[in-house]
């Protein structure tokens, strides 16, 4: 075999695999979100425990919390890291952010009611109307987004927001990060619809 059959080869598979990279499931990044589902699963039961016995699994829950935020954070990077941002990626990666969310904030809205119910139907609004159009341009467009980065700072600041809810923190502390979060909530939701503006304007283009 010439040495000029082999390269031409070689360039020949190599381009079959980036073809196909993006359609992916089961890499390191994407196994590290779906670890993120499974993480709910303690999570809830512990909270149950913790909202009975007080302060005694304390350092579970917190230990719990930490792990979440952690493996959100890895996933992205193992991704850009390995050259590995698969389609299934970007729609896995938020959906775990959300279970993980909705299960504390259930927790939160036994315990303070009324702000936590607020928060949940306010977040309800914004993932319906971010999902239907996200499934639109997965099916039809055949196009998927990622996370913006407004929408990982809301994240990150709604689950440091509801820590000092579950852990004794001053009032101040509390209120600052919920009012914080629900900024960060309406900017990150104006940032998805501008760019999904943007974009449905260059298809009639």
């Amino acid at each position: 075999m010439s040495p000029k059959f082999t390269f031409k080869r070689r360039k020949k598979i190599r381009k079959k695999r980036l073809a196909t990279r993006h359609n992916r499931i089961m890499t390191l990044a994407n196994s590290i979100s779906i670890s993120r589902i499974f993480l709910a699963v303690p999570l809830v039961y512990i909270l149950n425990i913790f909202s009975v016995e007080t302060q005694e699994m304390a350092y579970a829950v917190w230990g719990i919390i930490l792990l979440i935020v952690l493996t959100d954070f890895l996933d992205g990077y193992v991704a850009r890291k390995t050259d590995e941002i698969t389609n299934f990626g970007k729609i896995i990666d938020p959906v775990a952010d959300k279970i993980c969310l909705v299960v504390v904030l259930t927790f939160l809205i036994f315990e303070y009611k009324l702000p936590f119910l607020i928060f949940f139907l306010l977040l309800s609004i914004r993932d319906v109307y971010l999902i239907i159009i996200g499934v639109y341009l997965i099916n039809v467009q055949e196009e998927v987004f990622q996370s913006n980065w407004t929408g990982k700072w809301f994240l990150g600041i709604s689950t440091l927001m509801m820590s000092t809810f579950i852990f004794p923190a001053p009032e101040w502390v509390r209120w600052g990060l919920y009012s914080i979060s629900l900024l960060l909530m309406a900017v990150s939701t104006w940032q998805y619809s501008n760019r999904y503006h943007r974009y449905f304007k260059e298809l009639e283009l």
